[in-house]
């Protein structure tokens, strides 16, 4: 799909890839737009998935007014200096230098990030200045920490903002910590609880969607808040109240201009959104002048962000910065 057929003005060329564990998407962008696209499903073998990405973006790029000087690669995994430590869902086991692997298929400069990160920077995008940390939320917890446009990602892994401990005593997560915020709060926790409310009979709504074994999400659990059902409104308090913690350790660790809460969950007109609002005003640093923002679901945002990425290393690599 093509948004726009060449290249407009004299902005680099950069192709960027957004790698998941359902579908490989990439995008051809210029001077922060995407003027082209596509979409596969993700092959099930690495061999298959690296061929993917690398005619995927050739095709992209392909016919333009000029060739593409860099690709970024936002992944599903943990990445650390261009390193994939672990990618479960794509079939990385163990610390693969995906760049090099790349390059037989791909003889461009190609710089990897975590495509949570490629995500934050395509939501900081609209605040180009100052320290943006950006908070996900879906079946877990993710962010990052955007400074002045630029990634502030340590060895790889700096805004994993899901791994916080907030409870020492609380549940094993599976990282292997004891109490993470993901733990606590996260798309899969909200599903399970609600899943648990429906099968025990003590939420007459969420009992009522579960017969004929629909299986039950997050979304489900705040209609029953919403509906007036003090079960399911307990689990989100408790939950909103974990999440102001962690808002409150971000604050003490980066003092950041603002946090951008991402995701339709975090939205402050769903229960759960107003509820986490409504703790962190309660228990927010007196010094604090953070400001919390919103964003729905952007499609666009890891491409875009993944871009950026690229072009900044390219840029530094040329420059011997």
């Amino acid at each position: 799909m093509t948004d726009t057929a060449v290249d407009g003005g004299h902005d680099t060329l950069v192709a960027a890839v957004d790698w998941g564990g359902t579908w490989i998407r990439a995008a051809a962008v210029s001077g922060g737009r995407v003027v082209r696209r596509d979409r596969r499903a993700k092959p099930s073998s690495l061999a298959e998935q690296y061929a993917t990405v690398a005619g995927m973006v050739l095709g992209v790029t392909s016919h333009l007014a000029q060739a593409p000087a860099a690709v970024g690669v936002g992944l599903a995994g943990v990445v650390q200096e261009g390193i994939v430590g672990t990618a479960l869902n794509l079939g990385f086991t163990d610390g693969t230098d995906v760049a090099a692997a790349l390059r037989p298929h791909l003889p461009l400069p190609t710089y990897l990030l975590n495509d949570v990160q490629a995500t934050a920077l395509g939501v900081a995008a609209r605040w180009p200045h100052g320290t943006t940390a950006v908070l996900t939320m879906g079946t877990g917890i993710g962010g990052a920490v955007v400074r002045d446009g630029s990634l502030d990602a340590g060895l790889g892994g700096a805004g994993d903002f899901g791994h916080v401990v907030i409870d020492v005593d609380g549940p094993r997560c599976p990282c292997g910590g004891t109490g993470c915020l993901e733990a606590l709060v996260s798309g899969r926790g909200l599903a399970e609880a609600a899943n648990a409310l429906a099968e025990e009979g003590s939420s007459p709504l969420l009992a009522a969607r579960a017969r004929g074994g629909r299986v039950l999400h997050g979304g489900d659990l705040q209609d029953a808040a919403e509906g007036g059902d003090g079960r399911a409104a307990d689990v989100l308090d408790r939950s909103a109240v974990a999440l102001s913690a962690g808002l409150r350790t971000i604050v003490a660790t980066h003092d950041p201009q603002r946090i951008v809460l991402a995701g339709a969950a975090l939205a402050p007109d769903t229960w759960f959104g107003r509820a986490v609002r409504t703790h962190w005003d309660r228990t927010r640093p007196r010094w604090a002048r953070t400001e919390l923002h919103h964003v729905g679901d952007d499609e666009d945002a890891a491409l875009l962000g993944a871009a950026s990425h690229a072009l900044d290393r390219f840029t530094a690599a040329r420059s011997g910065s």
